[in-house]
Order: structure tokens, then C-alpha cells, then sequence
């Protein structure tokens, strides 16, 4: 009765610490991603701007669409 006890605690402090990490993750992502967009190092979601900044740089554009 104690293993199940122990097993039962442990499986529900592990869930509860993968919910918060999975929180966590979003908002270290969200934090990133404008971070890079304001640094002017990734032009998101606006593909005249990124051949412009091709054309300035010399450099060739990767397109992802999703």
C-alpha cells in the first residue's frame, strides 16, 4: 500500500511540474521571438520587407509557410 502511495505522489508531482514547465516553454518562445522581431535580426510576416532586405544584404531569403 505504501509503493502505491509513494508511485501515485510522484506521478502526480510530475505532472504537475511538466504542466508548469509546458507554461513556461510558451512564454520563454513568446519572449524570444519578439526579442529577434524587434532586433531586426528575423523579418516575420512580411515578405516584401525580407526581399528588400535580401537585395540590401546580398544574402539569399528563406521562406517558411505554414
Amino acid at each position: 500500500m505504501l509503493q502505491r502511495t509513494i508511485l501515485l505522489t510522484g506521478l502526480l508531482l510530475a505532472g504537475t511540474g511538466a504542466l508548469d514547465a509546458a507554461e513556461n516553454r510558451l512564454e520563454r518562445v513568446q519572449k524570444d521571438r519578439a526579442d529577434v522581431t524587434a532586433g531586426g535580426l528575423w523579418v516575420y510576416n512580411d515578405l516584401n520587407q525580407g526581399f528588400a532586405e535580401a537585395r540590401r544584404t546580398g544574402k539569399p531569403l528563406a521562406i517558411v509557410f505554414r
